[in-house]
């Protein structure tokens, strides 16, 4: 008889798009056992981490993250730092992470790819006391993330516009947020690679990855386990107009060259603001802040993905 060596824990967010599927957990007791050792549902926000990191205390070798990156994003903060390797089963709306690796959206695939546990080392940006590994930044996104949030958690009118939509959801998101879009000055500080700057940013996003919300492809050269992080600043518009120029750019990665835009390398970057700003990171909003110290932590997470990327 084979003997069993990997241990399975998975989380589920019920919340997520399809994290409703009444056949979900037969489906994953289906696919995982007999390595699985229990599922678990989150009940509340930050519920996940604590799941996970409680997991990570009992020798649980993989923790399975069943939802979107917001669910991914959880269970990362609860592991990293440890052995652990992260599998995805993806029922979110975007997906990011597992779209770049192409982890299924079968849930019996997905189940097959954890199981045969290929691993793949991927770096993590750590913010203040936090930690994601897609894309996160302040400004406009934080508009557009608290948008998609309050379209997806509208009853059922959100969960059925979610379920059609899909990542289009976020294109609808960001029209939303353009709309009610009043410009504010904050005066921001960069400091990165030796250098500083001061300047009043539609956005600062800090990527890990080519593309944001599935279908913005906000950082073209990104990759995810070189040891540096893609920095994109775009400085702040007067007019919708010009909001959705930058935007309709981003989503055809024709960004990189207009001059209101900057984008470099790095592996340190601090943002300071005279008041407190949000910071979205994996597609959830983590908070407030005056200052933001954002580093790279390389290769810091096990994924379990199919293949590993080229190059990576």
């Amino acid at each position: 008889m084979r003997k069993i060596v990997m241990r399975i824990k998975a989380i589920m967010n019920r919340r997520s798009k399809n994290g409703g599927n009444n056949n979900l957990k037969t489906l994953l007791k289906k696919g995982l056992e007999p390595l699985l050792t229990g599922i678990e549902e989150t009940a509340y926000p930050g519920h996940a981490t604590e799941i996970a990191a409680q997991a990570a205390r009992e020798n649980i070798d993989t923790v399975v993250a069943v939802g979107g990156d917001g669910t991914v994003n959880e269970v990362l903060n609860g592991i990293v730092g440890t052995n652990v390797a992260l599998g995805i089963v993806p029922t979110g709306t975007a997906n990011d992470l597992a779209s770049l690796y192409k982890i299924p959206a079968d849930i019996d695939q997905a189940c097959a790819v954890v199981v045969k546990r290929r691993l793949q080392s991927v770096d993590v940006i750590s913010v203040n006391d936090r930690h994601y590994v897609t894309s996160g930044g302040l400004g406009f996104p934080c508009q557009v993330v608290r948008m998609a949030n309050k379209i997806k958690h509208h009853a059922l009118v959100g969960r059925l516009l979610a379920r059609i939509l899909g990542s289009k959801l976020y294109i609808l998101a960001v029209l939303c947020a353009i709309l009610k879009k009043a410009r504010t000055a904050e005066a921001l500080s960069v400091e990165c690679n030796g250098s500083s700057m001061k300047l009043d940013p539609l956005w600062v996003i800090v990527s890990n990855q080519t593309f944001l919300g599935r279908n913005f492809l906000i950082a073209p050269g990104a990759v995810n386990s070189d040891g540096m992080f893609d920095v994109c600043l775009v400085q702040n518009h007067t007019t919708r107009f010009q909001v959705l120029s930058i935007v309709k750019k981003v989503i055809g990665g024709k960004h990189t060259h207009s001059p209101c835009v900057k984008i470099w390398r790095a592996n340190e970057l601090l943002l300071e603001s005279e008041k407190a700003l949000s910071f979205f990171a994996d597609g959830e909003l983590l908070g407030q802040a005056q200052k933001f110290n954002v580093r790279i932590m390389p290769r810091a997470l096990n994924l379990i993905v199919p293949q590993a990327i080229s190059g990576a």
